[in-house]
Protein backbone atom coordinates (compact mmCIF):
# COMPACT_ATOMS: atom_id res chain seq x y z
CA UNK A 1 0.00 0.00 0.00
CA UNK A 2 2.85 2.31 -0.57
CA UNK A 3 1.31 3.91 -3.92
CA UNK A 4 -1.87 4.81 -1.40
CA UNK A 5 -2.98 8.71 -1.22
CA UNK A 6 -4.72 9.70 1.48
CA UNK A 7 -6.73 12.32 0.16
CA UNK A 8 -8.52 13.33 3.87
CA UNK A 9 -6.16 13.41 6.34
CA UNK A 10 -7.32 13.22 10.08
CA UNK A 11 -7.36 16.42 11.68
CA UNK A 12 -4.65 16.22 14.10
CA UNK A 13 -2.18 14.56 11.24
CA UNK A 14 -2.82 17.66 9.14
CA UNK A 15 -1.78 19.59 12.04
CA UNK A 16 1.36 18.24 13.08
CA UNK A 17 3.81 19.94 10.89
CA UNK A 18 2.26 23.14 11.51
CA UNK A 19 2.34 25.63 15.10
CA UNK A 20 -1.98 25.55 14.72
CA UNK A 21 -3.66 27.06 16.49
CA UNK A 22 -0.74 29.86 16.65
CA UNK A 23 0.11 31.52 13.53
CA UNK A 24 2.97 30.46 11.06
CA UNK A 25 5.30 33.22 11.96
CA UNK A 26 5.23 33.22 16.20
CA UNK A 27 8.18 32.17 17.59
CA UNK A 28 6.69 29.93 21.13
CA UNK A 29 9.33 31.68 23.06
CA UNK A 30 9.12 33.50 26.45
CA UNK A 31 10.01 36.94 27.28
CA UNK A 32 13.04 35.27 29.25
CA UNK A 33 14.86 33.76 25.77
CA UNK A 34 14.84 30.22 27.17
CA UNK A 35 11.68 28.82 27.63
CA UNK A 36 9.42 27.68 24.69
CA UNK A 37 6.17 26.15 24.15
CA UNK A 38 6.45 22.89 21.87
CA UNK A 39 4.96 23.28 19.04
CA UNK A 40 2.63 20.27 19.57
CA UNK A 41 1.35 21.04 23.00
CA UNK A 42 -1.86 22.19 22.16
CA UNK A 43 -4.12 20.57 19.42
CA UNK A 44 -6.98 23.27 18.15
CA UNK A 45 -8.94 26.52 20.25
CA UNK A 46 -12.04 28.39 20.17
CA UNK A 47 -12.40 31.50 22.38
CA UNK A 48 -15.75 33.72 22.42
CA UNK A 49 -14.05 36.39 25.20
CA UNK A 50 -16.57 39.45 25.82
CA UNK A 51 -15.63 43.05 25.17
CA UNK A 52 -12.53 41.79 23.09
CA UNK A 53 -10.84 39.27 20.65
CA UNK A 54 -8.39 40.98 18.34
CA UNK A 55 -5.25 39.43 17.94
CA UNK A 56 -5.48 37.01 20.82
CA UNK A 57 -2.07 35.52 22.15
CA UNK A 58 -0.80 33.95 24.97
CA UNK A 59 0.98 36.75 26.97
CA UNK A 60 1.79 34.85 30.58
CA UNK A 61 2.14 31.44 31.91
CA UNK A 62 1.96 31.33 35.34
CA UNK A 63 3.58 28.10 37.32
CA UNK A 64 2.68 27.35 40.90
CA UNK A 65 3.17 24.81 43.02
CA UNK A 66 -0.34 23.70 43.19
CA UNK A 67 -1.92 25.12 39.98
CA UNK A 68 -0.61 26.41 36.74
CA UNK A 69 -2.31 29.40 34.64
CA UNK A 70 -2.31 30.52 31.24
CA UNK A 71 -3.38 34.04 30.26
CA UNK A 72 -4.39 34.76 27.22
CA UNK A 73 -5.24 38.92 25.98
CA UNK A 74 -5.69 40.59 22.76
CA UNK A 75 -3.87 43.94 21.45
CA UNK A 76 -5.74 45.69 23.80
CA UNK A 77 -6.34 44.14 27.09
CA UNK A 78 -3.50 41.89 28.30
CA UNK A 79 -5.53 39.81 30.83
CA UNK A 80 -8.64 39.06 28.90
CA UNK A 81 -9.14 35.31 30.16
CA UNK A 82 -7.64 32.58 31.79
CA UNK A 83 -7.24 28.63 32.44
CA UNK A 84 -5.89 27.13 35.37
CA UNK A 85 -5.31 23.26 36.00
CA UNK A 86 -3.71 21.18 38.85
CA UNK A 87 -0.06 20.09 37.48
CA UNK A 88 -0.14 16.64 39.15
CA UNK A 89 -3.87 16.07 37.78
CA UNK A 90 -4.03 17.59 34.21
CA UNK A 91 -7.81 17.40 32.82
CA UNK A 92 -7.60 13.60 31.21
CA UNK A 93 -9.60 15.21 27.77
CA UNK A 94 -7.03 17.48 27.62
CA UNK A 95 -9.45 20.33 27.35
CA UNK A 96 -8.58 23.71 29.36
CA UNK A 97 -11.71 25.75 30.04
CA UNK A 98 -11.15 29.66 29.79
CA UNK A 99 -12.86 31.98 32.08
CA UNK A 100 -13.12 35.79 31.93
CA UNK A 101 -12.94 37.96 35.05
CA UNK A 102 -16.66 37.78 36.09
CA UNK A 103 -15.84 33.82 35.96
CA UNK A 104 -18.35 33.74 32.42
CA UNK A 105 -17.17 31.29 29.82
CA UNK A 106 -14.99 32.43 27.38
CA UNK A 107 -13.22 29.70 25.34
CA UNK A 108 -11.17 26.29 25.35
CA UNK A 109 -7.59 25.27 24.12
CA UNK A 110 -7.09 21.74 23.25
CA UNK A 111 -4.14 19.40 24.42
CA UNK A 112 -3.54 15.85 26.31
CA UNK A 113 -2.23 15.06 29.57
CA UNK A 114 1.11 14.40 28.81
CA UNK A 115 1.40 17.63 27.14
CA UNK A 116 0.30 20.51 29.87
CA UNK A 117 2.42 17.92 32.14
CA UNK A 118 5.77 19.47 30.10
CA UNK A 119 5.15 22.97 31.82
CA UNK A 120 5.50 21.21 35.38
CA UNK A 121 9.05 20.82 34.57
CA UNK A 122 9.34 24.59 34.03
CA UNK A 123 10.46 26.69 37.04
CA UNK A 124 7.85 28.29 39.59
CA UNK A 125 7.68 32.36 38.21
CA UNK A 126 5.20 33.81 35.78
CA UNK A 127 6.70 33.66 32.14
CA UNK A 128 5.21 36.46 29.69
CA UNK A 129 5.04 36.54 25.71
CA UNK A 130 5.06 39.38 23.50
CA UNK A 131 2.42 38.78 20.72
CA UNK A 132 4.85 37.67 18.41
CA UNK A 133 5.75 34.91 20.27
CA UNK A 134 2.04 33.42 20.61
CA UNK A 135 -0.66 35.31 18.38
CA UNK A 136 -3.38 32.55 17.38
CA UNK A 137 -4.74 32.54 14.26
CA UNK A 138 -7.91 34.57 13.34
CA UNK A 139 -10.07 31.23 12.90
CA UNK A 140 -9.71 30.57 16.66
CA UNK A 141 -11.48 33.49 17.35
CA UNK A 142 -15.64 33.70 17.39
CA UNK A 143 -16.55 37.28 17.70
CA UNK A 144 -18.90 38.17 19.58
CA UNK A 145 -22.15 40.46 18.90
CA UNK A 146 -21.52 43.69 20.62
CA UNK A 147 -22.72 45.71 21.93
CA UNK A 148 -25.43 44.05 24.20
CA UNK A 149 -26.46 43.24 28.07
CA UNK A 150 -24.03 40.62 28.70
CA UNK A 151 -24.94 40.91 32.72
CA UNK A 152 -25.91 42.71 35.60
CA UNK A 153 -23.26 44.15 37.95
CA UNK A 154 -24.86 44.09 41.57
CA UNK A 155 -24.36 46.93 44.10
CA UNK A 156 -21.47 45.02 45.86
CA UNK A 157 -19.44 44.91 42.23
CA UNK A 158 -20.74 40.97 41.45
CA UNK A 159 -22.01 39.92 37.69
CA UNK A 160 -25.02 38.11 37.50
CA UNK A 161 -25.24 36.35 34.07
CA UNK A 162 -26.97 33.74 32.63
CA UNK A 163 -30.32 33.26 32.69
CA UNK A 164 -31.43 36.71 34.87
CA UNK A 165 -34.96 36.69 36.57
CA UNK A 166 -36.43 40.31 37.37
CA UNK A 167 -38.84 40.06 40.43
CA UNK A 168 -40.93 42.70 41.40
CA UNK A 169 -41.37 43.19 45.29
CA UNK A 170 -42.54 46.07 47.49
CA UNK A 171 -45.12 47.49 45.58
CA UNK A 172 -42.76 47.31 42.46
CA UNK A 173 -44.25 45.89 39.24
CA UNK A 174 -42.26 44.56 36.34
CA UNK A 175 -43.05 43.46 32.63
CA UNK A 176 -42.76 43.49 29.20
CA UNK A 177 -43.84 46.45 27.32
CA UNK A 178 -46.84 45.66 24.59
CA UNK A 179 -46.34 44.74 21.35
CA UNK A 180 -42.71 44.96 22.20
CA UNK A 181 -39.77 42.37 22.52
CA UNK A 182 -36.84 44.77 24.35
CA UNK A 183 -38.49 46.84 26.36
CA UNK A 184 -38.84 46.24 30.18
CA UNK A 185 -41.57 48.34 31.72
CA UNK A 186 -41.36 48.90 35.66
CA UNK A 187 -44.25 50.68 37.38
CA UNK A 188 -43.53 51.87 41.57
CA UNK A 189 -47.38 51.01 42.66
CA UNK A 190 -46.71 50.99 46.17
CA UNK A 191 -47.62 48.97 48.94
CA UNK A 192 -50.57 49.51 50.74
CA UNK A 193 -49.99 48.03 54.11
CA UNK A 194 -46.45 49.46 54.00
CA UNK A 195 -46.13 49.56 58.10
CA UNK A 196 -47.00 45.74 57.67
CA UNK A 197 -44.59 44.89 55.04
CA UNK A 198 -41.75 46.25 56.77
CA UNK A 199 -42.45 44.65 59.95
CA UNK A 200 -43.68 47.94 62.42
CA UNK A 201 -45.24 47.40 65.67
CA UNK A 202 -48.23 45.53 66.18
CA UNK A 203 -49.79 48.58 67.42
CA UNK A 204 -48.72 51.08 64.61
CA UNK A 205 -51.85 49.76 62.15
CA UNK A 206 -54.62 49.08 64.11
CA UNK A 207 -57.17 46.42 62.75
CA UNK A 208 -60.28 48.66 61.50
CA UNK A 209 -63.46 47.65 61.33
CA UNK A 210 -65.09 47.61 57.44
CA UNK A 211 -68.42 48.24 56.44
CA UNK A 212 -70.29 44.75 56.39
CA UNK A 213 -73.80 45.13 55.73
CA UNK A 214 -76.24 48.08 55.74
CA UNK A 215 -80.11 47.11 57.68
CA UNK A 216 -78.65 43.58 57.04
CA UNK A 217 -77.92 43.60 53.30
CA UNK A 218 -74.37 42.82 51.92
CA UNK A 219 -72.11 43.86 49.06
CA UNK A 220 -72.78 42.73 45.90
CA UNK A 221 -70.03 40.35 44.04
CA UNK A 222 -66.81 42.27 43.59
CA UNK A 223 -67.56 43.92 47.49
CA UNK A 224 -69.71 47.02 46.24
CA UNK A 225 -72.53 48.62 48.18
CA UNK A 226 -74.17 51.09 45.71
CA UNK A 227 -76.25 53.71 47.19
CA UNK A 228 -78.92 55.56 44.52
CA UNK A 229 -80.91 58.46 45.15
CA UNK A 230 -84.35 57.50 43.54
CA UNK A 231 -88.18 57.27 44.85
CA UNK A 232 -89.71 55.53 42.31
CA UNK A 233 -89.90 51.77 41.29
CA UNK A 234 -87.13 50.49 38.63
CA UNK A 235 -90.39 49.84 35.83
CA UNK A 236 -91.46 53.46 36.59
CA UNK A 237 -88.04 55.57 35.82
CA UNK A 238 -87.36 53.41 32.85
CA UNK A 239 -90.41 54.07 31.04
CA UNK A 240 -90.13 57.83 32.05
CA UNK A 241 -86.87 57.95 31.10
CA UNK A 242 -85.88 60.21 34.33
CA UNK A 243 -86.33 60.86 37.97
CA UNK A 244 -87.50 63.52 39.22
CA UNK A 245 -86.67 62.77 42.94
CA UNK A 246 -85.06 65.99 45.17
CA UNK A 247 -83.00 63.44 46.69
CA UNK A 248 -79.17 63.74 46.29
CA UNK A 249 -76.68 61.11 47.24
CA UNK A 250 -72.84 61.90 46.43
CA UNK A 251 -69.28 61.71 48.44
CA UNK A 252 -67.67 64.76 50.16
CA UNK A 253 -64.35 64.47 52.37
CA UNK A 254 -64.06 60.39 53.23
CA UNK A 255 -68.12 60.39 53.44
CA UNK A 256 -71.45 60.16 51.86
CA UNK A 257 -73.53 63.15 52.01
CA UNK A 258 -77.48 62.75 52.09
CA UNK A 259 -78.88 66.18 50.60
CA UNK A 260 -82.02 67.50 49.08
CA UNK A 261 -82.65 69.94 46.53
CA UNK A 262 -84.15 73.35 47.37
CA UNK A 263 -83.84 72.81 51.15
CA UNK A 264 -84.81 75.90 52.72
CA UNK A 265 -81.41 77.49 55.52
CA UNK A 266 -83.52 76.59 58.55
Amino acid sequence: MTDARILFPEFRDEQSDSKYPFADYVTLTANDGFSSIAGDTFIDATFFPIGGGRRLHITAITIGVQAISITIGDSGTPSLITATYNPAMPPSDGVLQFFDVYNRPAGMLLSNPLSLGRFSTWTTAVYTFEITATEFVASVSIPANEPGVRGVLSPTGTLLAGDIWLLGDAGIVIRREQNTESVIRVDVVGVPLFKRFVCEPLDDFPAKSYLQTINGCGPDAYGNFTITATGEDVLARTQRLKDDTVLRVYPQNGTIVFDAVGRSAT
